[in-house]
């Protein structure tokens, strides 16, 4: 595993490609921050699809840049499957508001128990 941890995020990769993203409380998560995260990733281990765990439980902000990002192809590239998981209510609508109006590419659900967010993406491989 190898764990990174950027001003607006910290990631843990590990082996079996499990990426466990981390926003960090207050921020603004910008399309820079997604691509960086998708490099990061690649770089550590190249060629593989990833099985992205999106887990906040503080406020942030998410630019218009990031959230097209995060639904693109591109990004879609590297990744198999994507969870969502928060137990702040705010954050909860925010990501179900995500998956409705940016449509991404790669499944994408949203999940109030870290357990089930991580079952749902195993079911993935």
């Amino acid at each position: 595993m190898k764990t990174f941890d950027t001003p607006n995020f910290t990631m843990d990769v590990h082996e079996n490609c499990l990426v466990e993203f981390k926003i960090k409380k207050g921020v603004a998560l910008s399309e820079n921050d997604v691509w960086l995260s998708r490099d990061l990733s690649t770089n550590f281990l190249p060629g593989k699809k990833f099985f992205v765990l999106t887990e906040a439980q503080e406020e942030f902000k998410v630019t218009q840049g990031a959230r097209h990002a995060g639904a693109s192809k591109e990004y879609a590239q590297h990744v198999k499957a994507h969870a969502l998981c928060t137990s702040n209510l705010t954050l909860k609508i925010l990501s179900n508001l995500f998956i409705k109006v940016s449509r991404p590419v790669v499944p994408t659900r949203f999940f109030d128990e870290r357990e089930k967010a991580l079952d749902w993406l195993n079911s993935y491989r």
